[in-house]
């Protein structure tokens, strides 16, 4: 084993457990932010890409030979088809694919099933590739496109901005949180 493939596993150990501790294992957590009720896994999201955005970024500004990009070609409606099935499947399972691994190593039931049901459908994606290709693949391939090439700027002040605006989405679902538990505590008034 590489020493690269080492601290993969070592660090996906670390982050599983965390993950467990932090009640991700259960499929009622993704269930209720479907809901509009609880925001925990929205925002646990969106703090792991601010926290991958400024790294990598400060990472590739200050060491670039330390990352590798590896962009994929933007297929538009694959990304749609895909972004809806996947969507689908998760509001069925409770899971999405890394809970769903916890879940499963938390000897959860259900989350056996997510599993097998994500393995299933990437093999069933391998099988239909070759008729999909020409559907879904190749019209509308916008090629390895970013949002820094796009706007013409440099990754980091790119990166920056969206993290601080994914900060601002945070603080407002925090905000509006705790307002809906005010409002479920406060007495009707006829």
């Amino acid at each position: 084993m590489t020493t690269t493939l080492l601290l993969g596993f070592l660090t996906g150990i670390g982050f599983g457990f965390a993950l467990h501790r932090a009640g991700f294992s259960r499929c009622n957590l993704v269930h209720r932010g479907l809901w509009l009720r609880d925001f925990t896994m929205l925002k646990v999201m969106l703090t792991a890409i601010v926290v991958s955005l400024i790294g990598i970024a400060a990472l590739s500004a200050l060491s670039p030979e330390l990352v590798h990009w590896k962009i994929k070609p933007l297929y538009l409606w694959g990304v749609i088809a895909g972004g809806f099935i996947f969507g689908v499947g998760i509001a069925l399972g409770g899971y999405c694919p890394g809970t769903a691994v916890v879940g499963l190593g938390s000897g959860i039931g259900e989350a056996i099933l997510a599993v097998v049901g994500g393995l299933m459908g990437a093999l069933a994606f391998i099988v239909v590739y070759p008729w999909l290709k020409p559907i879904l693949i190749e019209p509308a391939n916008l090629g390895k496109i970013t949002i820094p090439s796009v706007l013409g700027l440099p990754v980091l002040p790119v990166a920056l901005a969206f993290a601080l605006m994914l900060v601002g989405v945070i603080w407002w679902l925090t905000r509006l949180e705790r307002r809906m538990r005010e409002r479920a505590k406060a007495p009707v008034q006829n």
